[in-house]
């Protein structure tokens, strides 16, 4: 037989092993795109009269925050409680992906959302729900992330509808018909940094003015023409953050306040002119949260459990300038912002370094007095929520997809009612209320809550509207909590040497010298050649390689009290038997049938490494999807392994070269993690 011929089945065994390890490398790297950032009395005084956010009425809800950029609503008449199904629901229905809240203006409801084929603007009919119209802007972000979809709410103002995308696309529209007037990317027109994760910014619109947080040199804060998308002014050179540029009126001037990266700052509403900067920090920062103002007094709330600070501003001939009067360490606000209603703020203090997306977060909601920030009350009852106040109540969406009605009192904790609205999917984004209605949503669904009498309602809609129970609810998968029994504080960041190290001997020994010791004891019994042969052996030991590697997770975890991965010994089980099983049929010329059994391995293998990714993705494990980029430097070392498998080798050979394949398998993925981070600060 000639030589080429004979060194064919290797060539080829090579070749597919190459082939499907750069498919996997393919794989991360795309994710690697997709994952550069980590994750994102009323308040009234001070603001002029008349309606900043242009053309609305009092009961139409123009921004995220509402007209007056405070979340709290001057509606009446809602009611003080209702029955055990609920409030009555208008209408529900499908609404893809995305964290963008609705404004509700002249009956109609705007969101922006994503599928498969794209980010989209969404024009709804406020009382039943049916789409008017859709214009599709950009392709979708991050949809199989941990954080998939849009994050910021469109504004209305004068007729148009104005968006942000995470891209940095901002774009206004006929608000009705939905065509574009124009459009443009301030990210890359500007340079702007700070907001890797996906940009987040609600726009503010208002006087003419479109005004955005964008974070490059001589651009911290840009000015656009409402009408055609030009710039009017630019101003600082911070990079910037997640949370929209917040309007407020100071001694009757109207001023911008850039809660950015490493510094709040003032701006004048109408010049740019930078006005007074305040240092907040020097390293990585976020800061997603509103910050409320009651005149002449500012508060800034920051996540990390970093706590609260109340800034006075003061005006000294002409110079302006913010200092520090307290320091609040009662109130750290991550993603959910709080409100100001008589005096005192309520919201939720996050206890814990970041919001997870894959259960509800941990801390205490409170109210707090505005002038010194002392506790007034605490309760864990309410759990992780955004709140909007009005009609002297306080409406809270956890992000568990509960309804929680309770009273604006400072003396204590009061609930009025309580029901599960929503539920298998978080709910970050906020409520918005718009003539007592209530409009909420999750990753999936979109509903429309009605809060006042429901004698008010026209019969045909009292008759045709649904209770809370009978809104379709997926099941939520509460049962990772017990897989994954620890967590990592930071899980965006990269796993520090000590963790790898750990993690590596506990799959090393743990895992595969479990699976050695059961594997060892059947090859004993070896001399009972007719019960169990060696490749019954090898079975054992690769088997219960991967059961252990798939439970060790939550053995390790619970045992050594810390966050312990074992999850990529079983994917490189999987990998490794693959490489065998197709090495095996690869040497079998003759009978060509048996290489579609190899080309199913390689599905079910790829089947795998999908699951593994969705289970990170579920449980939190931002960075475990970097275990995917190491079969590549470790394929020589598995067909050594398959070598010695189809070459009858002794076992003991066999799990030297296993363990060897391991070896270069999890330390290269773990560097190239470390090294991933490195690059993308």
């Amino acid at each position: 037989m000639p030589i080429a011929q004979k060194n064919w089945p290797l060539l080829r065994l090579t070749g597919i092993v190459l082939i499907l390890s750069a498919i996997l490398v393919a794989f991360a790297a795309w994710l690697w795109m997709t994952h550069l950032g980590s994750p994102p009395g009323s308040s009234s005084r001070g603001f002029p009269a008349g309606d900043p956010v242009g053309g609305t009425s009092s009961g139409d809800w123009p921004h995220l925050r509402g007209h007056r950029y405070d979340g709290v609503s001057e509606e009446t008449g809602l009611v003080d409680s209702w029955p055990k199904e609920g409030p009555p629901v208008l209408w529900t229905r499908e609404i893809g992906q995305g964290y963008s809240g609705f404004v509700v203006v002249d009956g109609k409801a705007y969101t922006q959302t994503q599928s498969l084929t794209g980010q989209s603007v969404l024009c709804l009919d406020a009382e039943t729900g049916a789409e008017i119209w859709a214009h599709w802007y950009d392709w979708p972000w991050q949809p199989g992330s941990v954080y998939p979809g849009p994050f910021a709410t469109p504004t209305y103002y004068q007729g148009k509808l104005y968006f942000a995308a995470p891209s940095g696309q901002v774009g206004c529209l006929d608000a009705a018909t939905g065509r574009e007037v124009w459009s443009l990317n301030v990210v890359k027109k500007f340079g702007g940094k700070g907001t890797e994760f996906g940009y987040a910014s609600t726009p503010c619109v208002e006087g003419g003015e479109v005004i955005l947080p964008v974070g490059g040199e001589d651009a911290s804060i840009v000015a656009l023409r409402a009408e055609d998308g030009t710039l009017l002014w630019n101003s600082g050179s911070d990079e910037a953050s997640y949370c929209p540029a917040f309007p407020i009126t100071f001694q009757g001037r109207r001023l911008i306040i850039g809660f950015l990266r490493n510094a709040l700052m003032a701006i004048d509403f109408q010049s740019g002119q930078q006005l007074w900067r305040q240092q907040l920090s020097s390293n990585y920062d976020e800061h997603s949260a509103w910050p409320l103002y009651a005149e002449p007094n500012l508060w800034i709330s920051f996540p990390f459990k970093a706590g609260s600070q109340l800034l006075r501003i003061d005006q000294h001939r002409d110079a302006m300038s913010a200092r520090v009067v307290k320091v609040i360490p009662g109130l750290s606000n991550d993603i959910f912002s709080s409100v100001l209603v008589n005096g005192h703020v309520y919201g939720f203090d996050l206890q814990e370094f970041q919001a997870k997306a894959h259960r509800p977060s941990k801390g205490q909601f409170r109210c707090l007095e505005w002038s010194t920030g002392k506790v007034c009350w605490s309760t864990a009852e309410i759990g992780h929520a955004n709140v909007l106040s009005a009609d002297g109540k306080l409406l809270l969406f956890s992000d568990t997809g509960s309804l929680i009605l309770a009273r604006a009192n400072p003396e204590h904790y009061e609930e009025l009612a309580r029901v599960q609205v929503l539920g298998g999917a978080l709910c970050w984004t906020a409520p918005t209320l718009s003539r007592r209605r209530l409009f909420v949503r999750n990753q999936s669904q979109a509903a429309c809550l009605y809060l006042g009498r429901p004698d008010d309602l026209r019969p045909d809609q009292l008759r045709t509207a649904l209770s809370v129970t009978q809104i379709p609810k997926s099941k939520t998968a509460d049962w990772i909590s017990r897989v994954v029994p620890r967590e990592r504080e930071y899980p965006f960041d990269a796993p520090t040497r000590r963790e790898l190290m750990l993690w590596f001997q506990l799959c090393t020994m743990g895992v595969f010298g479990s699976a050695a010791a059961l594997a060892f004891l059947v090859h004993g019994l070896s001399r009972f050649r007719h019960l169990f042969p060696a490749l019954v052996t090898q079975g054992v030991f690769w088997s219960s390689a991967f059961l252990f590697g798939l439970i060790g997770t939550s053995v390790f975890s619970e045992y050594w009290d810390t966050f312990v991965l074992t999850w990529p010994a079983a994917l490189f089980v999987a990998y490794q038997v693959t490489t065998t099983v197709i090495a095996g049929i690869e040497r079998q010329t003759e009978r060509r049938k048996l290489r579609w059994l190899s080309r199913f391995v390689v599905l079910v293998f790829l089947g795998l490494c999908l699951g593994y990714y969705e289970l990170c993705k579920m449980a939190g494990i931002v960075m475990g999807w970097t275990f995917l980029v190491g079969f590549l430097p470790a394929s020589p070392f598995t067909l050594l392994v398959a070598w010695s498998q189809v070459k009858r080798k002794s076992f003991l050979v066999q799990l030297v070269c296993a363990l060897l394949a391991f070896t270069v398998y999890f330390w290269s993925s773990g560097l190239f993690v470390g090294w991933k981070m490195g690059l993308a600060k």
